[in-house]
């Protein structure tokens, strides 16, 4: 609860909040749908900002133990040379921790942060997408019982990728809920299609 709080943003509270209120529905499938939503976009930004925050920390401290040992070893620091045996030992506990700090950044290395951010970024879009009616979301008309599976399928396909997998393959979107949806999608495309070639047809015909 102090995360929820102090730690999120208000990007994340925002699409959280306007979520609760976008087309209130009665279905209670559609609405665990945008709960699931919620929790998964309020999870992932969690584990997003603790591993940040513990990666950051660590590096803090990897400067703080490199800033003793230089001032610890400095021969010429007038503040210490008379105290041999207690830098010795300070030196014994902060060799030590610097190795069990290493190991720890090490293992932290395994944390993509920057993609865990561009996750985050790429649901916010898609949950705006959705909210606005935008693209895909648009042949399903009012039929939001459907468009809300869809949004699903598509927020899954995000988490369920890295963000590199999906921004390659982002022109096959999953397969819409309705075979409606699907057709309508279909005679889209063709009429696209169809344009693109008219316009070809035209060019072709007006070289010289």
């Amino acid at each position: 609860m102090l995360f929820k709080y102090f730690c999120l943003s208000s990007s994340i509270s925002n699409i959280i909040n306007k979520l609760t209120d976008h087309e209130p529905s009665s279905s209670a499938n559609n609405s665990q749908i945008i709960i699931n939503f919620q929790d998964e976009l309020y999870n992932t930004y969690k584990s997003y900002k603790l591993k940040k925050v513990y990666t950051l920390f660590l590096r803090f401290l990897q400067a703080g133990i490199g800033l003793g040992i230089t001032t610890l070893t400095t021969s010429n620091n007038p503040y210490f040379k008379n105290n041999t045996d207690i830098i010795s030992i300070l030196l014994w506990y902060i060799s030590i921790s610097n190795n069990l700090v290493n190991l720890l950044s090490e293992n932290a290395k395994k944390y993509n942060i920057g993609d865990e951010k561009l996750k985050i970024k790429l649901l916010i879009s898609e949950t705006n997408k959705y909210m606005d009616n935008f693209n895909d979301y648009s042949i399903y008309g009012d039929d939001q019982v459907s468009r809300i599976i869809y949004f699903r399928k598509c927020y899954l396909e995000i988490m369920n990728k890295t963000p590199h997998e999906y921004l390659l393959y982002q022109g096959r979107r999953p397969s819409h809920a309705t075979i409606e949806a699907k057709t309508r999608r279909l005679d889209i495309q063709k009429n696209a299609w169809g344009s693109v070639d008219e316009i070809t047809d035209i060019t072709n015909d007006t070289d010289v």
